[in-house]
């Protein structure tokens, strides 16, 4: 998809450089309107000044990215947040965040702007008090600090003061706001720098655009050039945008190239067609203007991890415009706001929407599902899906949900764009559709999520839920994800056998296999291989049919062959201390470059299951000896049977026992809202499995 994409936007017209050497598309974290009137520069009889520029605060970026030291934030052009990295201090607890209009990341918490004005907050931010304030526009965020600016141009701060770099309420005439370590910085209309704090910028004349972050600053000049503090941008040049941080400075062009300036290694090859970039303490990130996200630098805590994510409308290609799909719209927008965006995706000022009569949509009219997404009128693009618009009026409601019951009761025709927005799940809401197996057929275990139709049940609870009130339909589909290597070998297994409901490959071991499960209830892969032959070796399979909180997936340890899960004891081996597989008959192998559970990076395993691609971090890891208790270990571990917790109560005493268990101790917090991956295999006893020796790797979704 990426490469459609990529030759798309080859074929289109490239933006025409507008204002001060700017292109139109490439954002430079500008603040945005949010529908309060910005005053106008006052005018003046004196001589006008050489930094007199007439500024005003930027129009909304249509997505954007921002990043700190371990993790990565985008805002999607929905209004919803996306992020990467490790959640510290629960700096990533951003999925349920909606209309935002801005986002920041700071070193151990994320803030966000809505479209009323205030600001919400994840991570350490206990020291950081925004219950008062009001009509902000954007933000910026420091190390510990954050500085919010208002719609008409006054500044507010919050948290650390040490440097006194919150000390900005005599500010005015603001643009736009920067932020680092301690410091501040604020873009006058007149194009200067005002500071608060360990950095002073106020010989900047002609500046344009600010960005900062660590102990970097950089003004981007209305030349092209560029300014710094902590950094040398003598060497950049051709500017139209502007992102600092610790790790240096990031320059963005018109054509949608870069040039940087960066005080460590990075790969900056993947780094055309940028609308946006964001420089954190050791990382860079760049969001296309197709939405897609690329990242380069320091991975230790995937804060680069960033493959997944999506933060404009995308394409699903297809075969022509007709089954290539074009989702991530707003519902409630209209065509003339879709129109913006659309634009800002293709390069394109003749891009448009047309009916399937082939007459031009008006501006007013809803986008919708059904519509015709196109570069211009004669050159279709992809057809719009509205999640959950199954009608195609550019509602969403009980009419939607009730045209998807029939189409599953009845089998009646829904087909193409409208049979995508009926699959108006996420992934995590997949377990919906244990809600309606009684309603649908009578029958548990009626649906499994692995075809279009269960979707579409998973899909048709979410839109009843959200025309209820009580939910929301991620318009970003995203239990379709880009394509990777694990997701392509997912796909060619299903094809092959379709019990694969997974794919399991874990760097630096031989483990790359499908995940396979018995429907019939009968545990056929305990004994028969992907190809469905006899075999004690067998294959890797999961216990249940659908998501759950638990999810757990199995295989054998077959150690004369050292294939299936074997491997699973070199890594809990090696993580203790130990030098050679300690099943000295049948492996004693010696125990190298395996991976090590103490850097984040390589104790999170990211794995296929039900056909999504998830990342999962390892909380707990231990082996069971011979002779224990089945019922309080196997059963328990796998909330089988009678077993299962009921209540949250249920859950945490899960979490405890795990945690308490575990044979080593990591740096993570796990809690009862968590969903779970459990993995296990046999232990390295003799004979025992018939003895219920295991050993567990216990992990939480993170993504």
């Amino acid at each position: 998809m990426k490469k459609w994409i990529a030759l798309l936007l080859a074929a289109m017209t490239a933006f025409t450089v507008i204002g001060c050497g700017g292109d139109p598309d490439v954002s430079t974290n500008q603040p945005i309107d949010i529908g309060v009137a910005t005053p106008a520069p006052e005018t003046s009889t004196e001589p006008e000044q050489e930094s007199g520029l007439g500024l005003v605060q930027a129009a909304a970026p249509i997505g954007m990215v921002d990043a700190a030291a371990v993790h990565t934030v985008g805002l999607r052009a929905d209004g919803t947040a996306a992020s990467a990295g490790h959640d510290t201090k629960g700096q990533r607890k951003v999925s349920d965040w909606d209309n935002l209009i801005y986002i920041a990341a700071g070193e151990a918490f994320t803030a966000g702007v809505k479209n009323d004005g205030t600001v919400v907050l994840a991570g350490d931010a206990s020291a950081i008090d925004v219950s008062g304030w009001s009509n902000i526009a954007s933000i910026a965020a420091g190390k510990a600090h954050l500085v919010g600016l208002k719609a008409d141009g006054t500044v507010v701060a919050a948290g650390d003061n040490s440097a006194s770099q919150c000390d900005v309420s005599a500010w005015s005439d603001i643009v736009a706001v920067a932020a680092g370590n301690s410091f501040t910085l604020g873009l006058t209309a007149a194009g200067t720098v005002v500071s608060a704090g360990s950095a002073d910028a106020s010989a900047w004349k002609n500046i344009i655009a600010i960005d900062a972050g660590g102990e970097v600053a950089a003004g981007l000049v209305n030349d092209g050039s560029a300014v710094a503090i902590g950094a040398d941008a003598a060497s950049l040049s051709g500017l139209s945008g502007i992102a600092a941080g610790g790790f240096g400075i990031v320059g963005l062009k018109a054509d949608g190239s870069v040039s940087a300036v960066l005080t460590g290694e990075a790969d900056l090859s993947a780094a055309a067609n940028v609308a946006d970039a964001a420089v954190g303490t050791n990382h860079v990130v760049f969001m296309h203007k197709d939405g897609t996200v690329s990242a380069c630098g320091a991975n230790d805590d995937l804060q680069c991890a960033v493959d997944q994510l999506y933060l404009r409308p995308h394409v699903e290609a297809g075969a022509d415009a007709a089954s290539s799909y074009i989702i991530g719209f707003h519902p409630g927008m209209t065509v003339a706001d879709a129109g913006a965006i659309l634009k800002a995706i293709t390069g394109s000022e003749n891009a448009c929407f047309t009916k399937a009569d082939g007459s031009a949509a008006t501006d007013t009219d809803l986008i919708a599902t059904g519509l015709l997404a196109c570069s211009d009128p004669s050159a279709p693009i992809a057809t719009v899906v509205l999640m959950g618009d199954v009608n195609g009026d550019g509602l969403i409601d009980n009419t939607d949900g009730d045209l998807v019951q029939s189409y599953v009761e009845s089998k009646s025709k829904l087909e193409g764009a409208f049979a995508r927005a009926s699959r108006a799940c996420a992934d995590n809401d997949w377990t919906k559709v244990v809600k309606v197996q009684a309603t649908l057929h009578g029958e548990e275990g009626g649906f499994t999520t692995l075809n279009d139709i269960n979707r579409s049940v998973a899909g048709m609870v979410a839109i009843r839920d959200y025309a209820a009130g009580n939910g929301r339909i991620t318009q970003y589909g995203d239990w379709h994800k880009n394509a990777s290597e694990l997701n392509a070998n997912y796909n060619t297994a299903y094809g092959e056998n379709d019990d694969t409901i997974g794919y399991i490959t874990l760097d630096k071991t031989n483990i790359a296999y499908p995940i396979m499960v018995d429907y019939n209830g009968k545990w056929y892969y305990n004994d028969h291989t992907f190809e469905k032959k006899s075999s004690e070796s067998a294959s890797i399979y999961a216990y249940y049919y659908n998501y759950q909180q638990n999810n757990v997936v199995t295989g054998h340890n077959s150690r004369p062959s050292g294939s299936m899960f074997h491997q699973l004891h070199h890594i809990q081996e090696f993580n203790l201390g130990e030098s050679n597989c300690v099943h000295e008959k049948h492996c004693g192998k010696e125990l190298v470059d395996l991976p090590n559970l103490n850097n984040y990076a390589e104790r999170v395993w990211t794995v296929n299951l039900y056909g999504v691609e998830t990342r999962y971090e390892i909380f707990a890891m231990y082996e069971t000896k011979a002779g224990c208790d089945i019922s309080e270990t196997l059963y328990d571990n796998v909330w089988w049977g009678d077993l299962r917790p009921s209540d949250k109560a249920g859950v945490q005493k899960w979490i405890d026992k795990q945690l308490s268990l575990s044979e080593m101790q990591f740096d993570t917090t796990v809690t009862t809202e968590d969903t779970f991956l459990t993995i296990f295999t046999c232990g390295n006893e003799h004979s025992d499995a018939s003895k219920n020796a295991r050993l567990y790797f216990f992990l939480k979704r993170v993504d």
